[in-house]
């Protein structure tokens, strides 16, 4: 049995790896060579929960500069040959992304904003120093689909902070002399943090992106949030959110799946728990279980909690040729009738 456990194990791991691949050579496949390009500029505060993103302005670009803005993007993407899921212990990492879903960071904040709101443009030098962030956003394809690089600068930035120092030279008693010059200008680096695209986040700097979306509390907060959701809805009672609370303690994977949970609010669904309940019932073998008033109930155990939370995010597939069920990670693609 424990062979037999292992040999599936192994085979979910190598199917989620998969997965992580297709999703990194989707990314590098996008065809960016036509696409628009607009740059945001935002004060990030990593200790707001409810408002990461508190100012937002747009950079007007000149055209004759657009290709260098998504020539940052693009060597980012093009610099990135592998993709592993972000762990708690993660592996160096030189020239690979990590990923995770979008609901475990606050971007979508972000692209809510500049897709919902009249953003109003920066019209002088002075007004740079309002923020310390920004997102290139590029547009792309006959449906208007876009990916977002944000990068994060470490302390406001200034107009007024030395960008770069120079040897000028000049006759001075006649004689001729080196003086430093230092240049004073605002300055946008060829470096990228993450990418967003649709609801997959690759990380290219861990560090940068932990930082400014203040990741670790944020995973805390969105925890907390989840829980007392959960706890309120028909999926469970406050006695077994508390339980869920307990064993996912600050299991860093298993907060970012309840995140997903949360954000995709199946829970909320009762006609959908209802149809989770009668799959489990006519599956036989599933570990999630149901009280007398069609709640769920919380084990204090790990892998139960680890299914739940997969079967609450609607990731248990079955395939169509041999019916052999697997949990997926990452976002399912629904393929259309009749193709």
């Amino acid at each position: 049995m424990q062979s037999r456990n292992n040999a599936v194990e192994a085979l979910q791991q190598e199917l989620d790896q998969n997965s992580l691949n297709t999703k990194l050579q989707t990314l590098k496949g996008l065809d960016l060579s036509n696409a628009s390009v607009n740059v945001w500029l935002t004060e990030v505060k990593p200790s707001n929960a409810n408002k990461r993103f508190t100012k937002v302005k747009q950079l007007n670009v000149h055209s004759n500069h657009e290709h260098k803005f998504k020539q940052y993007v693009l060597d980012c993407i093009n610099g990135n040959d592998h993709i592993d899921e972000l762990r708690p212990i993660t592996t160096n990492q030189d020239n690979r992304f990590f990923y995770l879903e979008s609901s475990s960071t606050d971007l979508s904040q972000l692209i809510d904003i500049i897709a919902n709101t009249k953003i109003l443009e920066i019209k002088e030098e002075k007004e740079l120093n309002e923020f310390n962030s920004y997102v290139i956003q590029l547009t792309f394809g006959s449906d208007d689909q876009s990916i977002f690089a944000f990068r994060y600068i470490s302390g406001a930035w200034s107009v007024n902070k030395t960008s770069g120092s120079f040897l000028d030279f000049k006759m001075f008693d006649n004689e001729f002399v080196a003086e430093i010059k230092v240049s004073k200008k605002f300055q946008i680096t060829p470096y990228i943090d993450f990418i967003q695209y649709n609801d997959d986040v690759f990380i290219a700097d861990l560090k940068q992106f932990e930082t400014a979306m203040n990741y670790h509390e944020r995973l805390k907060e969105k925890k907390v949030q989840a829980v007392e959701a959960l706890s309120s809805s028909h999926a469970m009672n406050s006695e077994n959110s508390k339980i869920l609370a307990n064993v996912i303690g600050t299991d860093k994977r298993l907060m970012r799946q309840l995140a997903s949970v949360h954000e995709k609010k199946y829970y909320a669904n009762e006609i959908w728990l209802q149809r989770l309940k009668k799959a489990a019932d006519e599956a036989g073998n599933w570990q999630i279980k149901f009280d007398s008033n069609n709640n769920i109930i919380v084990e204090n155990n790990k892998y139960y909690v680890k299914e739940m939370l997969t079967l609450l995010q609607n990731k248990r597939v079955k395939t169509v040729v041999d019916g052999l069920m697997f949990d997926v990670e990452g976002e399912l693609i629904e393929i259309p009738t009749g193709i």
